[in-house]
């Protein structure tokens, strides 16, 4: 007997075969990592929410009056002029913050963050990603 006839010949994989076998480890692998890295925070989820209630607010002040209101009228002047039915409150529970005159411009919208207080941590409609530690005193 031959060594040849005992033995079964190696053959490569076609591409196809190659394929259906990588393909699907490949996509099981990524939605693992997609899964261990997980989606955003709920604390992710509050700056967000905040950032675009101050952005529809922020818009609702500059496109729908006529002049700004001062800080007695403040916020509550779009609920009494019917632009909108109630004031939204930030997603720690605290209504939005309004001045008018500002400290720093000359109005302020601003959520004060999960702290409660003014501190660094406030999104302020100036600058929505950096909060207070971004802004320069004028």
């Amino acid at each position: 007997m031959s060594v040849s006839a005992t033995t079964s010949r190696f053959r490569l994989p076609s591409l196809a075969e190659f394929l259906a076998l990588v393909l699907p480890l490949l996509a099981a692998a990524g939605m693992g990592a997609f899964l261990v890295k997980g989606l955003p925070s709920d604390e992710d989820a509050r700056y967000s929410r905040a950032r675009d209630d101050i952005r529809a607010i922020r818009s609702l002040l500059l496109l729908g009056t006529e002049k700004m209101p001062d800080t007695h009228a403040g916020l509550r002047f779009l609920v009494d002029s019917g632009q909108i039915p109630f004031l939204p409150q930030d997603p720690w529970g605290r209504p939005y913050q309004y001045r008018n005159p500002g400290a720093e411009y000359s109005w302020e919208l601003f959520s004060l963050g999960p702290d409660g207080v003014e501190s660094q941590d406030d999104i302020i409609a100036w600058n929505l990603y950096g909060g207070r530690a971004a802004v320069k005193k004028r």
